[in-house]
């Protein structure tokens, strides 16, 4: 999340309407910098971050970062990032109040992780928090499955097609017809 590696990816191309500025703990300078590239889309997870944001990149996009349980993989980095779901409401309202555009939720399932019910679990809290904002009539449109899929290395993993039909079979369990944009 280093501006080094954002010119890296401008560099081969990439317009930054399609970077997310994905890291939770960013200096002001940093959040600066990559507005003024262009890039719209950050992701949070605390109030002196969305200050931050709201201070250097006015109007921008914010994903949510919520904390999961990712006991079952390999490096669960779930608790490195990330707040609890009643804090998340908060900071969705505080970004609101000062100008900025909530798009949706973020989670990380952890990684390596080879559970595919994990991302049941994930979707399902996720959609509880789409509800509730929608109650307090914030309309979030997106959600960051961010961390990848796991991959063989000690262990044999499940076809990326099997984690696809599967997460796809719980995104349309728990939205139906409402779903939101998918970021991977």
């Amino acid at each position: 999340a280093s501006v080094y590696e954002l010119d890296k990816v401008l560099a081969l191309g990439v317009s930054p309407e399609r970077i997310s500025f994905g890291n939770t703990i960013k200096k002001a300078k940093h959040i600066r910098e990559a507005y003024e590239k262009g890039v719209r889309l950050f992701v949070t997870d605390s109030e002196a971050d969305i200050r931050n944001l709201a201070k250097e990149a006015p109007g921008a996009r914010v994903f949510f970062r919520v904390l999961m349980e990712a006991l079952t993989a390999d490096w669960p980095l779930s608790r490195k990032f990330g707040c609890q779901p009643r804090m998340v409401t908060e900071l969705v309202s505080l970004a609101a109040d000062l100008g900025l555009e909530p798009h949706g939720i973020s989670f990380h399932v952890g990684s390596q992780q080879r559970e595919i019910s994990a991302w049941d679990a994930a979707i399902a809290k996720a959609n509880y928090l789409f509800e509730w904002m929608e109650e307090e009539h914030i309309h979030l449109k997106a959600m960051n499955m961010g961390g990848g899929f796991p991959a063989d290395y000690l262990s044999k993993t499940n076809p990326l097609s099997v984690y696809a039909e599967e997460i796809n079979r719980y995104m349309n369990l728990h939205f139906g017809d409402d779903m939101p944009e998918i970021y991977l």
